[in-house]
């Protein structure tokens, strides 16, 4: 039962009203004064139960210490055991007593005194600090009444010494001295007001337990005895009977206060555990489900039991717009007080709840100042009939507001810690449950999404190119974000601006043509920073809202980069046309799917490069087939240019000597010029294919190239009469180049070929025509024909080696690609294109450079034999051995000669020669072997070899010949090249004889 005001105020006036009276008798009257009855062992009838009930309390309140640890237990405890210890005293310093003979009757007063100055001081520190914290173990309370036991001891020592030192305290007949009522009055009532002063704070204080009340009556009954007895000082007299009694009788109410405090904490207890049952009730009830509507609605009902009040409301955040929205209500609350009731962040009770984070509670919602409700909710709030509130915040775990719960009540009620507490812990539970709900729905959110995208994966795998992963990432993107507008957008390096490839939402046109400069907006930023960007509301945000947004009402969007190995290719756009604040799922799946876009991007990349490689690789190994077949051709071409010299040179120096014979018929002369210009022309052919195999070098000279035209014009038309083409030619005026012309005719050959076949395929006939220009520093050639032209895919690979649009058996793939390179080598450049309407042109440009003019001189006259060489021939075609040898002899010298390359050794060894005609190309031991032993063994007649060949084209020969540094007679031979040599190696410095080894 607790203490209303009104009865504490009763108690008070009641007790005050006696002491009063009491003392006025006492002070005014003698109306006590003559009666004393001296009562046999008075004294242990009334200190004994109160030394006992002083032990046994203070024993109760270090009990009691024990569970709170709090100051008040402690020092009652202590000093009501000091004071029972000084009662025992009292008793035993009696002086007329059977068991106390002899004792000092001025010992006893001092015990007296002291233990009301003990219970007072006792009572004073409790009340003005016992609610202070005080930690003790049971060890160091045991040490406490060990010392409580020896200080009461040292006080009874120190009575004993002091006595006799200071005045008497007692005097005849049975009456305090003045000095002890001085002394003792000032000392207790100094220590007695301090105790009531203090108390008088918690008299008044509302006290669940009621024991604080009884601690301030305990005090002020024991300070109205001892004045009481202070005014009539004398041993028997009433005022001594009732200081005597009042002492057991304050120890009484202290440990009535102690017994309804436990009686005050039994009904706490059962109060809590019904609480906590209810919590428990409250709590199964919000895990059987898992819907949040289910839970909200049932957190509201549940408030109204944990808390026994009359309403409640739960509301919801909405952090963007700082308001409370009723989510769900309970109890005596219509509907329409729930619909459409906010209430802003930091006013009202749940409002202040959610802004500082904690309960808040008033008994008056219409008129608490503390509790600022905004005009319209209070009159609503007031025609509900509701009048006290205790709203608490509902906090998830990450600490974020989730809104707050508040209970209501009709009458005006004072929220208790308890009450507070209470609904605390079921926000808690609330908050719980929400959470668990929002992780399940999450954690279902999460599923569905992952199973989207492992979908989304599996469909990626089987795309076939960029246009239907980028189509299916929109259409996956719309579906789990409920975007508005979904666009992918990827860089234009060249240009330098986000181009929108593909989406969902936009206006028609928008896909494929807009582009936005990525400095422009949050998509940009997202490319240029590689990281996402979320724009909650784009009119709060510092970014741009540029036209392709503006044109589609975007007022929030997502952006997330995607690209391969840290290089960014674009952006994946989510947008919204209403504000949106993103979750951390929205973030994680945009990012799955535009990772898993750019890999399937990547994918289809390298599987066109792999096709592509894989073409190329076809195509490589049919040009290194190709090649194979053109090395054997050059090996056959070096054969037969080896095998067809040396018969031309045999039939030209053969010719030549016929025709020195002046008796020669002009007829047979005549037929004769014809042989030797067929000969020549056979000599051209080889040379022209060992220049087509790459084996000879340029011989560039002075060109026409009108001349170069029309040589391979003539060349050429064989085949254009049998394949019905018409030649038209536009040749202008141009001046002569420094090329080799052999080179220029075979690059127009090919041009022509390509030409006539182009038109051969495409309509059985055609017009040529072949254009020249001179631009100044440069000449010009163009060749076109009136065929399909070039198709767009083939332009930039038509000079590519072994690259051809014939079929198979038509063409090698080389002709351009030769071409090409010898336009190149002179400095120029060609290039093709196709002619609006049809056909092809194909324009050869070169520089006009010349050599620098240095006068030729005319080939020096071939200067006659001053003296009689001997010579040695060395070559194993017969008929062109003797024929040498006959030229030579007839030249003035002596000639030996060998078909063998080691009877060449021989002789070489044994003789001496003042020249040596020797074929590279021998039988049994070659030229080149030769060489190496007079160089070795006759370094003098090595300055004198001279060597003959008919194989240029080989690679080993031409090295080797470079190497020697020797004059070379190139078959076919002439008489004339033959002499020529034969005197410069006569002329030539000598090498003395000393180097042989």
């Amino acid at each position: 039962m607790l203490w209303a005001p009104m009865e504490r105020s009763i108690l008070l006036l009641a007790t005050a009203l006696v002491a009063i009276l009491y003392e006025a008798i006492l002070l005014f009257t003698p109306l006590l004064a003559p009666y004393r009855f001296p009562i046999p062992y008075a004294v242990p009838i009334f200190d004994t139960p109160f030394a006992l009930m002083a032990i046994g309390v203070a024993y109760l309140c270090l009990e009691r210490h024990r569970l709170r640890q709090d100051a008040q237990s402690a020092v009652l405890g202590m000093t009501l055991w000091v004071a029972g210890l000084l009662a025992v005293a009292h008793i035993f310093a009696q002086p007329d007593y059977p068991g106390t003979p002899g004792v000092n009757a001025g010992v006893a007063p001092y015990f007296f005194f002291l233990s009301y100055f003990f219970v007072l001081t006792g009572l004073a520190l409790a009340a003005h600090y016992g609610d202070h914290q005080l930690p003790l173990s049971d060890g160091a309370r045991f040490k406490i009444v060990i010392g409580l036991l020896v200080l009461s001891a040292v006080i009874v020592i120190a009575v004993v010494q002091i006595r006799p030192i200071l005045p008497s305290l007692v005097m005849p007949p049975g009456r305090m001295t003045p000095f002890a009522c001085w002394v003792g009055g000032i000392t207790n009532g100094l220590v007695g007001i301090w105790a009531l002063w203090g108390g008088r704070t918690k008299f008044a204080r509302r006290d669940p337990s009621g024991s604080q009340p009884l601690l301030f009556c305990a005090g002020f009954i024991w300070l109205i005895g001892l004045i009481g007895f202070l005014l009539h000082p004398y041993r028997y007299a009433i005022s001594w009977y009732v200081a005597g009694v009042v002492r057991p009788i304050g120890v009484g109410l202290i440990f009535v206060g102690l017994l309804r405090e436990q009686v005050w904490l039994y009904r706490e207890a059962r109060a809590r555990l019904g609480d906590l049952e209810g919590l428990h009730r409250a709590g199964q009830a919000l895990v059987m489900s898992l819907d949040p509507a289910h839970i909200v609605s049932t957190i509201a009902a549940k408030a109204l039991e944990v808390s026994r009040a009359d309403a409640a409301i739960l509301f919801r955040l909405d952090a963007d717009a700082g308001v409370l929205r009723a989510a769900a209500g309970a109890g005596q609350v219509s509907p329409d007080l729930v619909m459409g009731l906010e209430v802003a962040v930091g006013r009202g009770a749940s409002g202040l709840a959610v802004a500082e984070g904690r309960p808040v509670w008033t008994s008056d919602l219409h008129d608490d100042p503390r509790v600022a409700v905004p005009d319209d909710v209070k009159q609503r709030m007031r025609r509900e009939g509701l009048r006290s509130v205790l709203a608490v915040p509902l906090l998830i775990q990450s600490g974020e507001a989730f809104g707050a719960l508040a209970v209501f009540y009709r009458s005006e009620r004072a929220f208790a810690d308890a009450d507070v507490e209470l609904l605390s812990a079921f926000g808690t539970q609330a908050s719980v449950a929400i959470e668990n709900a929002r992780s399940f729905d999450h954690l279902a959110l999460k599923a569905g999404h992952d199973a989207a995208l492992q979908d989304f994966c599996l469909r990626l795998l089987e795309a076939p190119d960029e246009a239907a992963i980028l189509r299916d990432a929109a259409s996956v993107t719309t579906a789990l974000l409920g975007a508005d507008c979904v666009g992918i957008l990827r860089h234009d390096a060249t240009a330098d601006y986000l181009r929108l490839d593909a989406g969902l939402g936009w206006k028609p046109g928008s896909v494929g043509v807009a582009t936005v400069p990525p400095t422009e907006w949050f998509a940009g930023e997202a490319f240029l920073h590689r990281r996402s960007v979320e724009v909650a509301d784009l009119g709060r945000e510092q970014f741009a809202n540029p036209p392709l947004l503006a044109a589609h009402g975007i007022r929030s969007g997502i952006a997330v980069p995607f690209g391969i190995r840290e290089q960014p290719l674009g952006v994946v756009v989510a947008c919204y046309r209403a504000p949106h604040r993103f979750s951390d799922e929205e973030s994680r799946v945009l990012t799955s799917l535009a990772h898993q876009t750019a890999l399937a991007l990547e994918k289809v990349r390298l599987y066109a490069e792999l096709q592509a490689g894989l073409a190329e690789l076809k195509e490589m190994q049919a040009q290194l087939i190709q090649a194979d077949k053109l090395t054997a051709l050059g090996t056959l071409l070096s054969g037969m240019a080896h095998e067809l010299n040396s018969p031309l040179s045999t039939i030209e120096v053969s010719i030549e000597l016929m025709k020195r014979q002046a008796s020669l018929p002009g007829p047979v002369r005549a037929r004769l010029d014809v042989v030797e210009k067929e000969c020549e022309r056979a000599s051209q052919i080889i040379r022209s294919l060992l220049v087509f195999a790459r084996r000879t070098p340029p011989e560039r000279r002075p060109v026409d190239v009108t001349d170069v035209i029309r040589a391979a014009l003539t060349l050429q038309a064989p085949e254009f009469d049998l394949n019905h083409i018409r030649v038209v030619t536009s040749l202008d005026p141009m001046p002569r180049i420094w090329a080799d012309p052999h080179q220029l005719q075979q690059v127009l050959l090919n041009l022509f070929s390509n030409a006539v076949h182009a038109m051969k395929s495409a309509h059985g006939r055609g017009v040529l025509t072949v254009r020249s220009s001179d631009a100044g520093a440069t000449v010009s050639v163009a060749v076109e024909d009136d065929g399909p032209g070039i198709p767009a895919a083939h332009l930039g690979r038509i000079f590519d080696p072994f690259f051809t649009t014939k079929a198979a058996g038509e063409g090698t793939g080389l002709g351009l690609s030769l071409s090409f390179g010898i336009v190149e080598s002179h400095g120029g450049r060609i290039s093709a294109e196709n002619i609006a309407g049809a056909g092809a042109r194909f324009t050869v440009t070169l520089p006009v450079v010349e050599r620098p003019e240095v006068a030729e001189a005319a080939p020096s006259p071939v200067v006659p034999a001053t003296r009689c060489a001997r010579v040695l021939v060395v070559d194993d075609e017969d008929q062109l051995r003797k024929l040498v040898t006959e030229v030579v002899i007839g030249l003035g010298h002596q000639v030996e000669e060998t078909p063998s390359g080691q009877d060449a050794v021989a002789r070489l060894a044994s003789h001496d020669y003042d020249v040596v005609l020797l074929d590279v190309r021998l039988p049994d031991l070659d030229g080149k072997a030769i060489w190496r032993r007079l160089l070795v063994d006759r370094p003098a007649l090595a300055a004198r070899v001279v060597f003959m060949t008919g194989d240029t084209m080989s690679a080993e020969t031409q090295a080797f010949l470079t190497e020697a540094g020797r004059p070379v007679l190139t078959k076919p031979l002439t008489i004339e090249r033959i002499q020529r040599a034969v005197n410069e190696a006569l002329t030539a410095p000598s090498v003395h004889e000393g180097a042989r080894t």
